[in-house]
Parts: structure tokens; sequence; C-alpha cells
């Protein structure tokens, strides 16, 4: 493995248990932790797909978190499942996306990591230079600040690019350094750097394959306690490859058969390649020239599909060994031929990857020189920028100044021209109610003393008249008839004189006048009084009577109750009224713009008071009204 990657929180939990945890948990930092963990047992398992859709998943997530360390972790699993799956360029790219963002953050670690993981891809699209490059930049950020795990690593991957070019001397040198400097013995980086290094053994011109078996049992262990299978299917291909040439054929079918079953020829089709090849040269060994003629097929169909060069020159070469081997020489020439066109095809691409290197190099150079002179530019552009914004902001300073002063004098005059219109319009009221008032009481006493005496001595009259006079039967029911008129009409008068100025409201104070109106037959209506009773000012005693009698009235024809409360909070600064009922409720919104409870409103907002309704359909009907006592 090429790419450092991080140790997820819940690594050792099976992905059963993983997965159960995903419908309760919430859209956090810990469920941007627990998809990277899915997606690394996935990975772990060879599958790359579901793999990289929960990385891609705890990205979004943690970019919508601005969760930085998530984005990155996130982003750097997702890139090496690119390069696992050859998409070497999409890998850098998501990694130079990373790298700008850690530079942005001044997170040093972090830009470290990006350019070692980029140099990965570079090494594996075989730019060896600039491989190098990038993992030197990284290793001195790692060494300067004692990183001794990072630098380990980072020594393996530098022992892999001298393998590559066939200095494995250096290669294992680099190797040993590896192993030295990292601490965690039992991790997937120490288990991969065992793997690398036996590679690196078996090279050698003799090999020391006694050693590189030895590291590849280590790794196999570790690959076991972490559960993790593509580590295992390296190092059973690694032992196919060293037992084959021992000549322990059965062994090392066995071992590439481990490899084949998690490496699947779409997820894996490099390593596939080598574990079925080394199945081949089993079956050739075995004079099994039709099986193994198979797997080097399969082999080259899987290279072609996959435009794996090395792979697909590895599967002609052994047809023309197995051409040889069975005496088939117009296939061996046919296999020579293709042979030698795939190596020069090798060869052209290898010095395009030079120029394409090179190329790479060149443009990153000049556009390192573009930034360097567009910096300049900037620093001076900056200077005079921030002159004149310093002067436009003065200016800006001076209007703000000024356009706020003005629209805080606007805003005041508007406020004490409100103030004014609601002073006049409350005065307007309370004139025009102290009338109402005053004309209530002349009407009702001129009803009580002058039609009401009036009716009264008329009735003392016929009374006497009855006395003297004589009827028959019809002028008697027809006197008594206009008596009862004449009772019904004195009735009416009193009662029409009550609702003008209730007598007992004038005499007796609020609390007797609301007591008698709720004083019904069928108890409906339930009146409570709370706190003193002392005379008020006759207009706020006569608004209290006003209101309570209208909401009392609205809910005996309107509400359907079967009980109203009427209570009266009387304290030393404040008077409460508070009408309930257990009736059919209203829709507020509509009916609460009525003309009954508009004139209430008036009312009470005529004495500074304050009115407050409340009501629901099916619910009741709850109003509640308050006044200050001067």
């Amino acid at each position: 493995m090429f790419f450092i990657l991080y140790a997820s929180v819940a690594q050792a939990a099976p992905l059963d248990s993983l997965l159960q945890l995903l419908p309760h948990t919430k859209e956090d930092t810990a469920a941007v932790l627990l998809y990277i963990d899915i997606g690394e047992n996935y990975r772990k398992s060879g599958k790359l797909q579901p793999a990289a859709e929960y990385h891609l998943k705890a990205q979004a997530l943690s970019g919508k978190l601005n969760y930085l360390h998530g984005l990155y972790y996130a982003s750097d699993y997702y890139s090496f499942i690119l390069y696992q799956q050859g998409k070497y360029d999409e890998a850098i790219a998501q990694n130079k996306k990373m790298l700008a963002l850690a530079h942005k953050h001044s997170d040093n670690y972090q830009a470290a990591i990006e350019q070692w993981n980029i140099g990965a891809c570079y090494l594996l699209k075989g730019f060896n230079e600039t491989a190098m490059s990038c993992y030197l930049e990284a290793l001195e950020y790692f060494e300067d600040n004692d990183y001794r795990e990072e630098t380990g690593q980072l020594y393996n991957q530098i022992k892999s690019i001298y393998a590559l070019i066939g200095k494995y001397d250096y290669a294992i040198r680099y190797g040993q350094k590896s192993l030295e400097m990292q601490t965690d013995t039992l991790s997937d980086a120490f288990g991969y750097s065992l793997q690398s290094l036996a590679t690196s053994y078996h090279s050698l011109r003799p090999p020391e394959d006694e050693k590189a078996l030895a590291c590849l049992q280590k790794a196999l262990r570790i690959a076991s306690l972490n559960n993790n299978a593509v580590l295992e299917a390296n190092v059973h291909n690694a032992m196919g490859n060293i037992l084959f040439r021992q000549n322990r054929t059965d062994e090392s079918a066995v071992e590439y058969l481990k490899a084949i079953a998690v490496f699947k020829a779409d997820a894996y089709p490099r390593e596939f390649c080598v574990a079925n090849i080394g199945l081949g040269k089993v079956a050739m060994f075995r004079k099994k020239f039709a099986e193994a003629e198979a797997a080097a097929n399969r082999n080259l169909q899987i290279a072609q599909s996959h435009g794996i060069r090395s792979e697909e020159k590895n599967a002609i070469s052994f047809l023309w060994e197995l051409a040889a081997a069975r005496g088939d020489f117009a296939a061996r020439n046919r296999w020579k031929v293709a042979l030698d066109s795939v190596q020069a095809i090798l060869v052209n691409e290898s010095m395009l990857r030079a120029v394409e290197e090179l190329n790479v190099k060149y443009e990153t150079e000049r556009k390192e020189l573009q930034i360097q002179a567009l910096e300049k530019e900037r620093a001076l552009l900056r200077g005079l920028s921030i002159a004149v914004v310093a002067v436009l902001l003065l200016a800006l300073a001076a209007l703000f100044l000024l356009w706020r002063w003005i629209e805080q004098k606007r805003l005041f005059m508007e406020r004490e021209i409100m103030r004014l219109e609601q002073e006049k319009l409350l005065i307007a009221t309370q004139s025009q109610l102290d009338g109402e008032l005053k004309e209530r009481i002349r009407i009702a006493r001129d009803l009580h003393d002058g039609l009401g005496g009036m009716l009264t001595g008329l009735k003392l009259n016929l009374e006497s008249v009855r006395q003297v006079a004589s009827f028959d039967n019809l002028g008697v029911d027809r006197f008594n008839n206009a008596i009862k008129i004449l009772d019904d009409s004195m009735l009416e008068l009193r009662r029409v004189s009550n609702h003008l100025m209730p007598d007992a409201l004038s005499k007796h104070g609020l609390r007797k006048a609301v007591a008698e109106f709720c004083n019904v037959p069928s108890g409906k209506i339930v009146f409570d009084w709370y706190g003193s009773d002392e005379r008020l000012k006759p207009q706020l005693e006569e608004v209290v009577y006003r209101i309570s009698y209208e909401l009392v009235n609205n809910a005996l024809k309107h509400a359907r109750a079967s009980q109203i409360q009427v209570q009266i909070m009387q304290e030393l600064h404040r008077i409460a009224l508070i009408v309930q009922d257990n009736g059919v409720g209203f829709d507020t919104s509509i009916a609460g713009k009525g003309m009954g409870l508009g004139n209430i409103r008036t009312r009470v907002a005529s004495l500074g008071g304050h009115f407050h309704i409340s009501s629901e359909i099916g619910g009741g009907t709850e109003a509640i009204a308050e006044f200050v006592i001067e």
C-alpha cells in the first residue's frame, strides 16, 4: 500500500454492527466517522463500490457540518479507492483539492499527508522523479517534527521507488529503516511495509527467500488480526510467487487460490492477474497445458480490457513459453511477434510518460513563476487599494452617520405624530364615553322619575276606578287586561332604565351590579369576586359592567355553554375581569373582528386597559380585560 490512511474510531467493529447503528445516528460528526468506518470495512473486504459510496457520504456530511478533519479523512479514503481502481488522475485531483484546503487553514501536517498521497499516484503513473519529489517534501516535514510513524512509512514508499528501478539493495535498506521507525507493529501500515520488504528480498539476485517468507508470515498475522482481506490477499500472492520458485507448486497453488478469493477480476484486475498467472504456471508445471492456456488467455483479456500493459506483456510472455513447452513452434513464433509488439508499446509509453512528466514539471514551474509575478503585482496594488479604501471608508462613515441622524430624526417625528394621534383618539373616545355615560344617566333618570311616575299614578287611578265602578263580566276582563298591560309597561320601563344605567351599579357599586345579572335561575353563570370591593370611578365601573354584560350575553346567545364563569379581581392599583365558558368556541381570526368585540376593545382602550380573547373550535372561550386603577 502506498497511501497513508487514518485509524478510524470503530475500526475493530464488524460491518453488521456498524450498519445497525445507521438508523439511530444523527447527522453529526459521529455519523461522519461511522460512514468512514463502514466504507473502510467494505474496502478491506474487497468491495470498492459500496466503500466509495460511504466515503462520499462522509465527505458530503463533513462539508455540511464544516467538519474539516472529517472532510480530510473521507476524501483521502475515497482517493485511495480511486487509486486502487487505477483512476490515478482523479485521485491526484482529489488530493490536490485537499492540499489547497490544508494550505488555506495552515495545516502543515495534512499538507504533508496530501503530498504523500499525490506522490503515490504519480508513482503508479510511472512518474518516478515527480513521486520522489512529493515524498521528499512530505518527509522533510515529518522528520523535522519527529513524526516517527509517518517517517517510517515514507521510508517504505522511497523503498518502493528503488525497487521499481531495480536497486533492491537500496530498497531493502530503506525498508528496514521503515520498520525500525514504525512504533505500531500491529498496524495495517506495518503489515504492508513487511509485505513490500519481502518482495524486495525475493527480487535480489540471489534471492533471500527465507527472510522474505519470515516477513510475509508476520504480515499475514497482522492482516488476520486487523481483518484486512486486501493485505492478506497481497501476502498470499507474494508467498505463492516464492513457493513456486522453490518448486513447492502445491503450496503455491493454495496461496494463489486464497488471493483470488479476494481479488476479483473487476475490482482488482492487476492483483487478480498476478494470482491467476501463478495458477497458470502451476498448471504448466503439471503438464496441464489447456488449463494453463485458459488462465493466460483470461489474463490477456482482463489486461487488455483494463489497459494494464505490464500484465498484457506477462500473459503473452507466458503463452510464448507455453507454446515452446508444447512444441508448437508456429504458435511460439506468433506469440513472439505479439510480445515484441507489446514491448515496443511499453517502451513507447515509458518515453511518453517521461515526456509527460517533463511537461508537468515545466508547467508547474511556469505557473509558479506566474504566481510569483502576480504576487508582486498584487502586493503593489494592495497598497494602493488600502489607501483608496481608507478614503472611501471615511467618506462612507460620514455619509452613514449623516443618514443615521436623518433617519433617527424621521423616526422620532413619526413616533411623536403617532403618539399625538393616539392621544387625540383616546381623548375623543373618552369624551364620547363620558358623554354617553352622562346621557345614559339622564335618560334613565328621566324614564324612572318622569314616565315611571306617570305610569305609577295612572295605575293608582285605575285601581281607584275599579273600587267605585261596576262592570259586567266582559268589562271586568277588559279592565284587568288593561291593568296587566300597564304592569308589563312599567316592568319594561324599569328594564330599559336599568339597562341604561343599572340602579344597583349607581347605588351599590360594581360587585352588586354584576352579581345581579349573573344571578339567573338556571345556575349557568357562576360569579366570583376577589380582593377589595371599594368603589371605583363611575366611568371605570360602567365600562367593566358593560364589558362583562356583553361577554356573558355573547356566551348565552352563541356559545351553547353549560357553564359560564365570571371572575373579577380588584387590587390596589389593578382590576381584572375574566369570563370563561365551556361552549362551542369560535375562530378568533374571523369572528374576533365583529362589531361586538370591536366595541369591547374600544371601551377597554379608552381607559388605557388591555383586552385579550382566546378560543378554539369545540374548546370554549376565555376573555380577559385589565385596567389600571389611578
